[in-house]
């Protein structure tokens, strides 16, 4: 299930057309290397956790070496890695020095033919933006019963994913978990709905 929030984001490049709503990915929490390899170990595979965590660690070392050895590392359905280049303009092609004019080197990975088909497994589950979770939370520790979620449903922090202590349904037809009604540009919240899903996530 991916939890999305939904994000009104205007046209960078012209400020005079309507702000539109967009999905922005929340990520509902992070799974590190040790978690990873416990469930790779889980679906059946023959080594240990201890023994994957270590081939993922020599993976990352080992495709490192390659990568600055001017290498493009193809892994099957996980895709491909290599490096493109961040540099300042010369004058001309004898004044270019590499050492001078090169900033920086960026590792690209292009998705495999499965990461490039997940849309078409995928399910969404909508949620409340960050900023608007932060705000009950917050709203919540000071003993409120009403919060102010003006300018907390915009699309700058929450874009791109993010913890979001959101998720799940009230029984209301799978509506936003925080029940929002606009009046006067305050936002009423049914609280005890809120700490339910906002409880065990930290501000």
């Amino acid at each position: 299930m991916i939890n999305y929030s939904i994000v009104m984001r205007g046209n960078p490049t012209d400020k005079t057309v309507a702000k539109k709503a967009y999905a922005s990915a929340q990520y509902s929490e992070v799974m590190d290397i040790n978690r990873f390899a416990e469930h790779i170990a889980s679906h059946g595979c023959v080594y240990k956790r201890s023994d994957i965590v270590a081939i993922l660690t020599m993976s990352v070392d080992c495709m490192r070496e390659q990568l600055l050895a001017g290498q493009k590392i193809q892994l099957g359905d996980l895709g491909s890695f290599y490096i493109s280049i961040n540099s300042i303009g010369a004058a001309s092609a004898k004044e270019f020095n590499p050492a001078i004019h090169i900033r920086r080197l960026n590792v690209n990975w292009t998705c495999g033919q499965r990461f490039g088909e997940l849309l078409e497994e995928a399910e969404f589950n909508l949620v409340a933006t960050r900023s608007a979770a932060r705000a009950v939370v917050k709203a919540l520790k000071a003993g409120k019963t009403t919060v102010d979620l003006t300018g907390a449903t915009g699309g700058g922090e929450d874009a791109g994913g993010g913890s979001n202590p959101g998720g799940g349904s009230d029984g209301d037809q799978g509506e936003n978990p925080f029940r929002m009604k606009r009046k006067d540009k305050r936002e009423k919240i049914n609280m005890f709905f809120c700490l339910k899903n906002a409880a065990n996530h930290s501000v």
